[in-house]
């Protein structure tokens, strides 16, 4: 799913690449903003504004594509039985059957580009342009809503213990109950539209778009913050030693010890929308200057690779290290040892 798991700590156990090698490009209709997920079958899935969900084998051949009414921004989540959920412009959160079929649909009153997050017991919660967060049982019938005062385009996380974190467009982030009940919200000062990431200690990492870099601990009350001066829409990710890592509006990439001191900071040439993945200690970013960065743990470039567009996708990393990322020239690019195909 998007950021990989429930705590959507953005971190693979697949050893990542040591060169930018190109292995293929598949080209859609539209910008890819959306980002991929990878089933165990090794099928990639992706989202296109051509208002397409993908799927998509390892060497490059479109295996299908299913056609929706409106843009696919949301970033699908595959269930156990492999089957792939994800939202629409269109106010639809699809189910789609491996071969590509339709399983079942269910209608919000706003678009879908919340990533959805799919709970151990099959729920799943995705946010929608209607003000809700929608709580969905695994055959596509509403349990719950929770209203917010604006649109929600953060991803739920969950944590180990049951409970939901998501942003809102009406500044705040929220604390819920699975079974629907909000414990706590805290008020940034504008647009919280990234996505939560949950350390395994409970403190809740995330930015907004008040410029702000937000550490809760599982209370809702602040740890620590950090200004960047600009707005954050990337989602953070957290490596095996605590460090978190996260982009800016204002053009860096930031990595931050638990405990909130400053390791380093990485400048890109636009801004930072994409959120990162971790291998084997490398970072991987992408960068509205168009270009897929592979960063050391010490902040020190590893490589970079340049695709025709803006890059707001956020990197996938498959079993043997091949990265998938998606750019606003309308490819997805996989990246890796270009001999494995």
């Amino acid at each position: 799913m998007f950021r990989h798991d429930l705590q959507h700590t953005g971190r693979s156990a697949s050893v990542g690449i040591q060169k930018s090698e190109l292995k293929w490009i598949f080209q859609t209709g539209g910008p890819v903003t959306s980002s991929p997920a990878i089933g165990k079958d090794g099928t990639i899935y992706f989202g296109s504004k051509d208002k397409k969900l993908y799927a998509i084998s390892r060497n490059g051949k479109l295996k299908w594509a299913f056609e929706t009414q409106n843009e696919v921004d949301s970033s699908p989540a595959i269930r156990k039985d492999g089957v792939i959920v994800f939202g629409s412009w269109d106010g639809h959160l699809y189910a789609v059957n491996p071969d590509g079929t339709l399983r079942w649909k269910y209608k919000s009153e706003g678009g879908i580009i919340s990533s959805p997050a799919i709970a151990p017991d099959g729920m799943i919660y995705v946010g929608s342009w209607d003000n809700k967060l929608h709580a969905i049982t695994h055959d596509g019938q509403l349990r719950w809503t929770q209203k917010t005062a604006d649109h929600i385009v953060s991803s739920p996380a969950m944590a180990p213990d049951g409970m939901i974190y998501f942003g809102s467009g009406d500044y705040y982030l929220f604390a819920m109950k699975p079974v629907g009940k909000a414990v706590w919200s805290f008020g940034t000062r504008y647009l919280l539209d990234a996505s939560p990431l949950i350390a395994p200690n409970g403190n809740i990492y995330v930015g907004s778009e008040d410029a702000r870099f937000y550490a809760f601990r599982p209370d809702g009350h602040v740890e620590w913050t950090f200004d960047t001066l600009y707005d954050i829409d990337s989602s953070a990710a957290i490596d095996t030693e605590g460090n978190v890592y996260f982009g800016s509006g204002n053009n860096n990439f930031y990595a931050f010890t638990p405990m909130g001191k400053l390791k380093w900071c990485y400048e890109t040439g636009s801004s930072v929308h994409s959120s990162p993945a971790i291998a084997n200690g490398t970072i991987y970013i992408g960068s509205r200057d168009k270009k897929l960065y592979a960063l050391n743990a010490d902040g020190s470039l590893k490589w970079f690779f340049e695709t025709g567009g803006a890059i707001e996708s956020s990197p996938a990393i498959d079993a043997d290290g091949t990265i998938y990322i998606g750019s606003n020239d309308g490819k997805l690019y996989a990246i890796g040892d270009a001999s494995n195909r």
